[in-house]
């Protein structure tokens, strides 16, 4: 896209105003106007066509980077990934916006429980199963590089069961355990989530660094960063899910 072309843009109508900046931007990409490995014009003219203040812009691109369609490069600009293609978010995303409190709850209970964990296998993981979280690790990151789905899932849910079982505390790791039913869908779902998975080995490898050194408190960190981060893409992914199920903005009729 010519920098100076910014026509397709148009001033959005208040709700609140990074959604819109999200359902016009979304529109564009899927019809082909800001094709994939196309940059962004600067943020103060962005500003200005879409009518948002500079906070309002800024989320709208974030949840656009969470949902894998735009590509950040801080001090350089922002791209339309060079690999999105559409339809990205496939059904495991779309089951999230109807089950929003749920698994919000869900995973806020799981940051307090596999933090705990996480900090306690610091102290108390035996040799054999540093050994199995490195693998599950490797595996994970295995399953990314050939785009496996089901060993990422498998991988990723053993490397969690690992550090809760590598806690020393039967009661916690049961506790974790006993949310595995209910977290297998929204695994599924955030893992679905284009860019996540990559993210995720980043995540991992973070925690396991610190287990293996014997940090508890680095490996506490790093495990709530990796849950927290974990949810915001949840909410992001609800919220793209809201937006593509009631479609783009030129589909709808005025909010009563």
């Amino acid at each position: 896209m010519a920098g100076s072309d910014n026509g397709i843009f148009s001033s959005v109508r208040p709700r609140r105003l990074s959604d819109s900046a999200v359902d016009q931007i979304l529109k564009l990409v899927h019809d082909g106007q800001l094709p994939p490995g196309s940059k962004f014009p600067p943020e103060r003219e962005l500003i200005v066509s879409l009518s948002v203040s500079r906070t309002s812009l800024r989320e709208a691109i974030r949840i656009l980077e969470t949902m894998g369609v735009l590509r950040v490069v801080p001090g350089r600009g922002t791209w339309v990934r060079e690999d999105y293609t559409q339809p990205r978010l496939g059904t495991s995303v779309e089951w999230l916006p109807q089950h929003v409190e749920d698994v919000l709850q869900l995973v806020e209970m799981k940051d307090l429980l596999e933090t705990k964990a996480a900090g306690l296998a610091a102290e108390r993981a035996t040799p054999d199963q540093l050994i199995e979280l490195s693998v599950q690790l490797q595996r994970y990151r295995d399953a990314v590089t050939e785009g496996d789905a089901e060993t990422l899932m498998d991988a990723d849910m053993k490397f969690h069961q690992t550090i809760a079982a590598a806690s020393g505390n039967r009661f916690l790791a049961d506790a974790i355990a006993n949310l595995d039913p209910f977290v297998l869908r929204t695994r599924r779902a955030i893992l679905s989530i284009p860019g996540r998975p990559e993210r995720v080995v980043g995540e991992h490898q973070a925690v396991l660094e610190a287990i293996l050194a014997r940090n508890p408190q680095a490996a506490a960190k790093a495990m709530q960063v990796h849950d927290r981060r974990a949810a915001q893409g949840v909410k992001s992914a609800i919220e793209a899910g809201r937006i593509i199920s009631r479609g783009t903005p030129a589909d709808r009729t005025e909010d009563a």
